[in-house]
């Protein structure tokens, strides 16, 4: 079947899900944006699904998800398993700049009435957010306008599925720890000769003794005893002292 039958075909198949009016007095099956709240730094790349729960005999499907191209750059678009895990599909994806447009229908090359149920993954979006700031992925359907809700088709009548369509939200910001990264540690200064007078004796070695096991704020710490500086006179300031025991410096 050539582009362009494949085409006529399926805008058929889509413009009859609104002509037929619902079986369904609730709705059950839900469409939406997973996860449904997106937080990310400039430059990131980052997917998010459109997933639907509680569908029986979905044929086809039509949605419509847009987004501020102030923020985000679409990378790309890809069908999900839902439909292609049953049978082949058309797919059609009329995509342009701030707005997702995807459609997709099973099909059988013999003509069988095949379709899928339960939950799963409808498609995939990618993008890259570009500028610090929030934009809402707004799922809908379009021709005729529903702000809630997408078009589903139901085995062979292509009779309409009553859905509910969920947003998604994403929030774009500057990762603080590249832009105020934390200044390294400067290097010790301390030695083992923690009185100064140009040797390592006893005098050194009394010192770390007396505030062993101590940390800041008790009334035994001294900071010039913590060699190391971790906060705690323990074995390890002790061996400092001990290896240099007898040095004059």
């Amino acid at each position: 079947m050539s582009g362009k039958a494949c085409w006529f075909l399926l805008t058929y198949i889509l413009a009859a899900m609104m002509l037929v009016s619902p079986i369904e007095a609730s709705i059950e099956t839900k469409v939406a944006v997973y996860p449904m709240e997106t937080h990310v730094n400039v430059a990131e790349t980052f997917s998010v699904n459109i997933t639907i729960t509680n569908v029986t005999k979905l044929r086809g499907f039509d949605f419509c998800l847009s987004y501020d191209t102030a923020i985000l750059k679409l990378a790309k678009v890809e069908e999900g398993p839902f439909l292609k895990d049953v049978g082949p599909t058309f797919l059609i994806n009329m995509t342009e700049e701030g707005l997702v447009w995807l459609a997709v229908v099973l099909y059988h090359p013999e003509g069988l009435d095949i379709s899928a149920n339960g939950s799963g993954v409808l498609a995939t979006v990618t993008f890259t957010a570009l500028s610090v700031g929030e934009t809402l992925l707004d799922l809908h359907s379009i021709n005729p306008y529903k702000p809630h809700e997408v078009k589903l088709a139901r085995g062979c009548e292509v009779t309409p599925i009553p859905n509910i369509a969920y947003d998604g939200y994403v929030t774009v910001s500057n990762n603080p720890e590249e832009e105020n990264p934390d200044p390294p540690d400067p290097p010790s200064e301390k030695g083992p000769d923690l009185n100064g007078d140009g040797k390592v004796d006893m005098l050194d070695v009394s010192t770390v003794a007396r505030a062993f096991g101590s940390h800041p704020g008790d009334s035994s710490w001294d900071p010039t005893a913590d060699l190391d500086d971790d906060q705690d006179v323990d074995i390890k300031d002790l061996y400092i002292v001990a290896i240099n025991f007898g040095v004059t410096l």
